[in-house]
Protein backbone atom coordinates (compact mmCIF):
# COMPACT_ATOMS: atom_id res chain seq x y z
CA UNK A 1 0.00 0.00 0.00
CA UNK A 2 1.24 3.20 -1.23
CA UNK A 3 0.34 6.04 1.52
CA UNK A 4 1.57 9.39 -1.39
CA UNK A 5 -0.84 10.94 -2.27
CA UNK A 6 -1.42 10.84 -6.40
CA UNK A 7 -2.11 14.96 -5.86
CA UNK A 8 -1.50 16.24 -2.25
CA UNK A 9 -2.64 19.50 -1.56
CA UNK A 10 0.26 21.78 -0.19
CA UNK A 11 -1.44 23.48 1.77
CA UNK A 12 -2.94 20.56 4.20
CA UNK A 13 1.20 19.48 3.62
CA UNK A 14 2.27 23.00 5.72
CA UNK A 15 -0.37 22.49 8.43
CA UNK A 16 1.12 19.17 9.03
CA UNK A 17 4.19 20.73 9.17
CA UNK A 18 3.12 23.42 11.75
CA UNK A 19 1.66 21.07 13.73
CA UNK A 20 4.26 18.58 13.76
CA UNK A 21 6.72 21.11 14.57
CA UNK A 22 4.23 22.22 18.16
CA UNK A 23 4.32 18.69 19.10
CA UNK A 24 7.89 18.63 18.80
CA UNK A 25 9.24 21.37 20.08
CA UNK A 26 6.12 23.09 22.19
CA UNK A 27 5.20 26.76 22.63
CA UNK A 28 7.14 28.75 19.66
CA UNK A 29 6.81 31.67 18.07
CA UNK A 30 5.88 32.70 14.50
CA UNK A 31 9.68 33.24 13.34
CA UNK A 32 10.95 30.01 15.11
CA UNK A 33 8.01 27.74 13.28
CA UNK A 34 8.99 29.69 10.08
CA UNK A 35 12.57 28.47 10.24
CA UNK A 36 11.86 25.43 11.26
CA UNK A 37 9.86 24.58 8.40
CA UNK A 38 11.98 26.71 6.34
CA UNK A 39 8.57 28.43 5.01
CA UNK A 40 8.25 32.37 5.02
CA UNK A 41 7.03 34.27 8.62
CA UNK A 42 4.10 35.97 6.57
CA UNK A 43 2.56 32.47 5.53
CA UNK A 44 2.77 30.52 8.84
CA UNK A 45 1.43 33.37 10.31
CA UNK A 46 -1.32 32.96 8.32
CA UNK A 47 -2.08 29.33 8.89
CA UNK A 48 -1.72 29.67 12.97
CA UNK A 49 -4.54 32.50 12.11
CA UNK A 50 -6.67 30.60 10.75
CA UNK A 51 -5.98 27.45 13.18
CA UNK A 52 -6.20 29.77 16.35
CA UNK A 53 -9.83 30.50 14.49
CA UNK A 54 -10.90 26.78 14.41
CA UNK A 55 -9.37 26.37 18.03
CA UNK A 56 -6.91 23.75 17.11
CA UNK A 57 -3.78 26.22 18.11
CA UNK A 58 -4.03 28.92 20.76
CA UNK A 59 -1.96 31.87 21.52
CA UNK A 60 -0.14 32.85 24.85
CA UNK A 61 -1.39 36.32 25.45
CA UNK A 62 2.02 37.67 27.43
CA UNK A 63 4.18 36.30 24.55
CA UNK A 64 2.81 35.65 21.60
CA UNK A 65 3.95 32.47 20.87
CA UNK A 66 1.42 29.84 19.69
CA UNK A 67 0.83 26.02 21.29
CA UNK A 68 -1.31 22.97 19.90
CA UNK A 69 -5.21 23.41 22.10
CA UNK A 70 -7.32 20.26 23.80
CA UNK A 71 -9.08 20.28 20.71
CA UNK A 72 -6.22 17.32 20.23
CA UNK A 73 -6.97 15.69 22.72
CA UNK A 74 -11.06 15.69 22.32
CA UNK A 75 -10.70 14.22 18.76
CA UNK A 76 -8.37 11.50 19.44
CA UNK A 77 -10.35 10.51 22.97
CA UNK A 78 -13.40 10.02 20.82
CA UNK A 79 -11.52 7.98 18.01
CA UNK A 80 -10.10 6.08 21.07
CA UNK A 81 -13.50 5.70 22.84
CA UNK A 82 -14.80 4.07 19.55
CA UNK A 83 -12.28 1.45 19.43
CA UNK A 84 -13.66 -2.08 20.95
CA UNK A 85 -10.64 -3.20 22.13
CA UNK A 86 -10.20 -0.18 23.83
CA UNK A 87 -12.75 -0.54 26.12
CA UNK A 88 -12.95 -4.04 26.89
CA UNK A 89 -9.27 -3.80 27.47
CA UNK A 90 -9.15 -1.17 30.34
CA UNK A 91 -10.54 -2.98 33.13
CA UNK A 92 -7.60 -5.20 32.58
CA UNK A 93 -5.22 -2.98 31.44
CA UNK A 94 -5.70 -1.82 35.14
CA UNK A 95 -5.70 -4.48 36.86
CA UNK A 96 -2.37 -5.52 35.74
CA UNK A 97 -0.53 -2.01 36.54
CA UNK A 98 -1.99 -2.29 39.81
CA UNK A 99 0.06 -5.23 39.73
CA UNK A 100 2.96 -4.00 39.23
CA UNK A 101 5.63 -1.38 40.85
CA UNK A 102 7.83 1.10 38.94
CA UNK A 103 6.49 -0.41 35.23
CA UNK A 104 4.13 0.77 33.33
CA UNK A 105 1.22 -1.23 30.89
CA UNK A 106 0.27 -0.65 27.64
CA UNK A 107 -2.25 -1.31 25.53
CA UNK A 108 -0.97 -0.99 21.33
CA UNK A 109 -2.51 -0.90 17.62
CA UNK A 110 -0.75 -0.97 14.92
CA UNK A 111 -1.90 1.35 12.09
CA UNK A 112 -0.21 1.61 8.61
CA UNK A 113 2.79 0.04 9.89
CA UNK A 114 3.48 1.43 12.67
CA UNK A 115 2.44 0.67 16.44
CA UNK A 116 0.42 3.01 18.40
CA UNK A 117 -0.20 3.54 22.46
CA UNK A 118 -3.88 3.44 22.86
CA UNK A 119 -3.48 3.15 26.77
CA UNK A 120 -0.81 3.43 29.15
CA UNK A 121 -1.26 3.07 32.36
CA UNK A 122 1.54 3.34 35.35
CA UNK A 123 0.18 2.69 38.45
CA UNK A 124 3.07 4.00 40.47
CA UNK A 125 4.75 7.63 39.19
CA UNK A 126 7.88 7.54 40.98
CA UNK A 127 9.47 6.96 37.66
CA UNK A 128 8.89 9.34 35.46
CA UNK A 129 8.32 7.93 31.10
CA UNK A 130 8.09 9.63 28.42
CA UNK A 131 5.63 7.37 27.15
CA UNK A 132 2.17 8.27 26.78
CA UNK A 133 -1.02 7.33 24.74
CA UNK A 134 -0.69 8.11 21.04
CA UNK A 135 2.92 7.18 21.17
CA UNK A 136 3.48 6.20 17.41
CA UNK A 137 7.15 3.95 17.54
CA UNK A 138 8.99 2.09 15.01
CA UNK A 139 7.38 -2.10 15.35
CA UNK A 140 11.21 -3.66 14.72
CA UNK A 141 12.43 -2.42 17.98
CA UNK A 142 10.02 -2.97 20.31
CA UNK A 143 8.21 -5.45 21.94
CA UNK A 144 4.73 -5.14 21.23
CA UNK A 145 5.63 -4.62 17.43
CA UNK A 146 7.94 -7.73 16.81
CA UNK A 147 5.44 -9.27 18.37
CA UNK A 148 2.58 -8.18 15.46
CA UNK A 149 5.21 -9.01 12.86
CA UNK A 150 6.13 -12.57 14.05
CA UNK A 151 1.64 -12.97 13.66
CA UNK A 152 1.60 -11.41 9.74
CA UNK A 153 2.53 -12.98 6.49
CA UNK A 154 6.01 -12.67 5.28
CA UNK A 155 4.51 -10.12 2.55
CA UNK A 156 3.04 -7.86 5.66
CA UNK A 157 6.27 -7.94 7.41
CA UNK A 158 8.19 -6.79 4.26
CA UNK A 159 5.45 -3.91 3.64
CA UNK A 160 6.20 -2.59 6.65
CA UNK A 161 9.82 -2.70 7.08
CA UNK A 162 9.87 -1.52 3.38
CA UNK A 163 7.83 1.22 4.36
CA UNK A 164 9.62 2.58 7.96
CA UNK A 165 12.49 0.69 7.69
CA UNK A 166 14.41 -0.41 10.34
CA UNK A 167 16.46 2.76 12.06
CA UNK A 168 18.57 1.91 15.08
CA UNK A 169 16.85 3.52 18.30
CA UNK A 170 19.81 1.93 20.64
CA UNK A 171 22.65 0.30 20.20
CA UNK A 172 20.49 -2.90 20.68
CA UNK A 173 17.42 -2.21 18.46
CA UNK A 174 17.88 -5.09 15.20
CA UNK A 175 18.73 -3.63 12.11
CA UNK A 176 18.94 -6.84 10.14
CA UNK A 177 15.60 -8.61 8.92
CA UNK A 178 17.28 -11.90 9.04
CA UNK A 179 18.25 -11.44 12.63
CA UNK A 180 14.51 -9.59 13.41
CA UNK A 181 12.90 -13.03 11.81
CA UNK A 182 15.13 -15.49 13.88
CA UNK A 183 13.05 -13.92 16.82
CA UNK A 184 9.53 -14.82 15.39
CA UNK A 185 9.67 -18.16 16.15
CA UNK A 186 10.39 -18.09 19.24
CA UNK A 187 7.80 -15.45 20.02
CA UNK A 188 5.32 -17.65 18.42
CA UNK A 189 6.28 -20.83 20.56
CA UNK A 190 6.01 -18.35 23.74
CA UNK A 191 3.25 -16.40 23.05
CA UNK A 192 5.33 -13.19 24.19
CA UNK A 193 8.08 -11.10 22.72
CA UNK A 194 10.83 -9.26 24.47
CA UNK A 195 12.51 -5.76 24.24
CA UNK A 196 15.86 -5.43 26.46
CA UNK A 197 16.68 -1.45 25.79
CA UNK A 198 16.35 -1.99 22.12
CA UNK A 199 13.57 0.86 21.85
CA UNK A 200 14.94 2.97 24.36
CA UNK A 201 18.17 2.49 26.44
CA UNK A 202 17.30 1.89 30.58
CA UNK A 203 13.86 0.46 29.69
CA UNK A 204 12.81 -3.05 28.60
CA UNK A 205 9.43 -4.59 27.75
CA UNK A 206 7.51 -7.97 27.54
CA UNK A 207 4.21 -8.06 25.29
CA UNK A 208 1.81 -10.23 23.69
CA UNK A 209 -0.77 -9.93 21.19
CA UNK A 210 -4.36 -10.21 21.50
CA UNK A 211 -6.21 -11.61 19.02
CA UNK A 212 -10.27 -12.34 17.91
CA UNK A 213 -11.87 -15.26 17.70
CA UNK A 214 -10.36 -16.33 14.30
CA UNK A 215 -7.18 -15.53 15.28
CA UNK A 216 -6.97 -11.93 13.63
CA UNK A 217 -4.60 -9.70 15.96
CA UNK A 218 -6.18 -6.81 17.33
CA UNK A 219 -3.35 -5.20 19.29
CA UNK A 220 -1.05 -6.35 21.77
CA UNK A 221 -0.27 -5.49 25.54
CA UNK A 222 3.19 -4.73 27.46
CA UNK A 223 4.58 -4.35 30.37
CA UNK A 224 7.81 -1.99 30.03
CA UNK A 225 10.10 -0.83 33.00
CA UNK A 226 13.49 -0.78 34.12
CA UNK A 227 15.84 -2.90 32.26
CA UNK A 228 17.75 -4.10 35.71
CA UNK A 229 14.11 -5.40 36.96
CA UNK A 230 13.35 -6.96 33.94
CA UNK A 231 16.46 -9.09 34.32
CA UNK A 232 15.60 -11.01 36.94
CA UNK A 233 14.17 -14.46 36.40
CA UNK A 234 11.40 -14.13 38.77
CA UNK A 235 10.40 -10.67 37.74
CA UNK A 236 10.42 -11.74 33.91
CA UNK A 237 8.04 -14.80 34.73
CA UNK A 238 5.91 -13.36 37.01
CA UNK A 239 5.26 -10.71 34.22
CA UNK A 240 4.76 -13.05 31.28
CA UNK A 241 2.25 -15.08 32.95
CA UNK A 242 0.38 -12.01 34.11
CA UNK A 243 0.28 -10.95 30.57
CA UNK A 244 -0.73 -14.23 29.21
CA UNK A 245 -3.55 -14.01 32.06
CA UNK A 246 -4.78 -10.64 31.35
CA UNK A 247 -4.43 -11.86 27.24
CA UNK A 248 -6.87 -14.57 27.65
CA UNK A 249 -9.69 -12.32 29.81
CA UNK A 250 -9.31 -9.55 26.78
CA UNK A 251 -9.83 -12.08 24.57
CA UNK A 252 -12.75 -14.32 25.96
CA UNK A 253 -14.58 -10.56 27.19
CA UNK A 254 -14.07 -9.13 23.46
CA UNK A 255 -15.01 -12.57 22.25
CA UNK A 256 -18.26 -12.08 24.10
CA UNK A 257 -18.67 -8.34 22.75
CA UNK A 258 -20.05 -7.52 19.35
CA UNK A 259 -16.12 -7.51 17.91
CA UNK A 260 -16.47 -4.11 16.32
CA UNK A 261 -14.70 -1.46 16.44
Amino acid sequence: MDDEANRPIKALLTMDDIVTALQKDGERGVTAIAETIDRPASIVHDYLSTLQQLGYVVQNEDNGAYELSFRYLELGGSVRDDVTLYNVAKPEVNALAEKTSSEFVTLSVEQNGMCVALDVVQNDLSISYDFTDGTHFHMHASAVGKAFLAQYSDNRVTEILDRHGMPAHTENTVTERDELEERFERIRESGVSFDHEEYRMGMASVSTVIKDSTGGVLGGLSITGPAHRLREPDVEEEFRKELLSARNIIELNYSSSDGTS
